[in-house]
C-alpha cells in the first residue's frame, strides 16, 4: 500500500500580509510554488494563516491566489511623506472620533466575515500524529509566541522545523531597534528548544547558529541542514525602466535600506566619483526600512537626486531584471548577509558584480564575483574606478558573471522537501510516550 502523505502545514501569515517583495516574502512564495508545482507524494504542503493569538486556518481560494504572486518591491518613502502637502490634514483627519468609530465598524466587519461558518470550516483543528509544522516565514511576527505554539505541537506528536536566514539580531543589536531583538530574540530561544529541524540558507548561518545556541546555553546537537536558495526572478520578459537622459554607466545596489546594507558606502564612492565621470550614475533598489532616516534624506536631498541618483517607488520583478541586465556593475556592499540573493540573481542576468566579504556574501558569489571590503570607501572608489577607464579589466568580471551556473528556486522546493520527509520518518515527539497496543 501507498503510505499516506505526511502533512506540513506552513504559516504564511506575515508574507500574505506584506504588500511589497523583500528576500522572506520571496523565499516563502518561491518554495512554496516550487512545492506545489513538484507534486509529491510523500508531503501534503497545507499553507495556513493566523485566526487571532491562538489557532490557524486554511487559506481562501483568494489568499492562495495571493500567495502565489510576486508583489512589486516596498515603497521607498516615509508614511508621512505618501501624501505630500496634505499630510497634516491626513494626520489631523485621523484623530477625528468619526475616523475612529468608521475604523471600528470596519474591524467589526472583518470580525464577522471571518467568523462566518465558510471560514470556520478551513480551521486547522488539532494536527494529525507526525505531521509537521514549519516556520518557513519570519515567524518572529506571527501573531502567536513561538514558546508557546511549538511546545503545543509537541505535546500534540507534531514535528516542527524552521528556516533560519541569519541570527544577526544575536551577532550585531546595533543594527536593529529593541523591539526587533526582543522578539527575534524570543522566537530563536524557543526555536533552540523544540524545533526537530534547522533549514539554514548557508554554511556561515549553520556555523553562526551553532554558535549563538552555544552562547545561550543550548547542550544539545541542532539537528541542522543547509539547503541551497534560487535566484531565478519569476518568469517575465524584462521591463525596461525609464531613465534620465543624463544617467549613463549606473552602479545597482538591490537590497531594503538598513544599516547592516551599507548602501551608504556605495553612494559616498559615487560622490567621489562622478565628477571625474559624467557619464556615472547609482540606481538604489528596495524600500525603506529601519533606523535609516539620516541616511534616507541625505539621498533625497542629494544634488543628483532623480537625475544621476535614482531611487525608484515599487520595482516589478520585471523591472529588477532589466535593471540588473543594463547594470555596468552590481554591488552589494552588506556589512553581512546570512547569503545574498541579489548578488546570484545579478550574476545570473549576466551582470558583473562586486560583493563584499559580510557575513555568507562568499558563498553566493563565489569566483564569479569581485570581493570588496565593506569598510574601506576609497578601497571601493578606486575599484569601481578602474572598471571605467580599463575595460579589458571590465571585460573579464562581465565574463565571470556570464559563467555562473544560475541556481533555480525549484531546487531549493525539492531540498525543502526531501528534508521534511526524512522528518516526517522520525517517530513524532510523543511516540515514546504513547500507549503500547492493548498496554496500559
Amino acid at each position: 500500500d501507498t503510505p499516506e502523505p505526511a502533512t506540513v502545514f506552513v504559516e504564511v501569515t506575515t508574507t500574505l500580509g506584506a504588500p511589497f517583495t523583500a528576500g522572506f516574502e520571496r523565499l516563502v512564495r518561491s518554495v512554496l510554488t516550487g512545492l506545489a508545482e513538484e507534486g509529491r507524494d510523500d508531503l501534503e504542503v497545507v499553507p495556513v494563516v493566523a485566526k487571532g493569538r491562538t489557532g490557524h486556518r486554511r487559506l481562501t481560494d483568494a489568499e492562495r491566489e495571493a500567495l502565489a504572486h510576486h508583489p512589486a518591491g516596498g515603497s521607498t518613502r516615509r508614511r508621512a511623506e505618501r501624501f505630500g502637502p496634505l499630510s497634516p490634514v491626513v494626520r489631523a483627519t485621523a484623530e477625528l472620533a468619526v475616523v475612529g468609530r468608521a475604523r471600528a465598524a470596519a474591524a467589526n466587519v472583518r470580525r464577522r466575515v471571518f467568523t462566518s461558518p465558510s471560514i470556520r470550516a478551513l480551521d486547522v483543528g488539532i494536527p494529525p500524529l507526525g505531521a509537521i509544522w514549519l516556520d518557513l516565514e519570519p515567524a518572529w511576527n506571527d501573531p502567536e509566541p513561538r514558546g508557546e505554539l511549538l511546545a503545543r505541537m509537541a505535546a500534540e506528536g507534531v514535528h516542527t522545523a524552521v528556516m533560519v536566514a541569519d541570527v544577526m539580531p544575536e551577532l550585531h543589536p546595533e543594527w536593529f531597534d529593541p523591539n526587533q531583538r526582543k522578539l527575534f530574540g524570543d522566537w530563536l530561544q524557543a526555536q533552540l528548544l523544540h524545533s526537530c529541524l534547522f533549514l539554514c540558507i548557508s554554511q556561515n548561518t549553520a556555523s553562526d547558529l551553532r554558535d549563538v545556541a552555544r552562547a545561550r546555553g543550548i547542550a544539545r546537537e541542532l539537528p541542522i541542514e543547509v539547503v541551497p536558495l534560487g535566484a531565478d526572478l519569476p518568469r517575465e520578459a524584462p521591463e525596461a525602466v525609464h531613465l534620465p537622459a543624463e544617467m549613463g554607466r549606473y552602479l545597482l545596489v538591490v537590497g531594503t535600506l538598513e544599516p547592516r546594507k551599507n548602501q551608504k558606502l556605495v553612494v559616498d564612492a559615487f560622490d567621489q566619483l562622478r565628477r571625474r565621470h559624467d557619464d556615472l550614475g547609482l540606481v538604489l533598489v528596495g524600500r525603506q526600512g529601519w533606523m535609516v532616516d539620516g541616511l534616507a534624506e541625505s539621498i533625497r536631498e542629494h544634488p543628483e537626486f532623480g537625475h544621476r541618483l535614482l531611487w525608484p517607488e515599487a520595482v516589478t520583478d520585471a523591472q529588477l531584471a532589466w535593471l540588473y541586465e543594463h547594470a555596468f556593475l552590481t554591488i552589494a556592499p552588506s556589512h553581512y548577509e546570512g547569503l545574498g540573493v541579489p548578488v546570484m540573481e545579478a550574476l545570473s542576468h549576466g551582470s558583473p558584480t562586486m560583493a563584499s566579504t559580510g557575513g555568507a556574501l562568499p558563498e553566493a558569489g563565489g569566483e564569479h564575483a569581485e570581493q570588496i571590503d565593506p569598510n574601506d570607501l576609497d578601497a571601493l572608489a578606486v575599484a569601481v574606478e578602474r572598471h571605467l577607464i580599463d575595460d579589458a579589466h571590465h571585460q573579464q568580471l562581465v565574463k565571470a558573471a556570464r559563467s555562473f551556473e544560475m541556481p533555480l528556486w525549484k531546487s531549493t522546493a525539492r531540498a525543502v522537501g526531501d528534508a521534511l520527509a526524512r522528518l516526517a520518518d522520525q517517530p513524532p515527539p510523543l511516540a515514546g510516550r504513547l500507549p503500547r497496543a492493548g498496554g496500559s
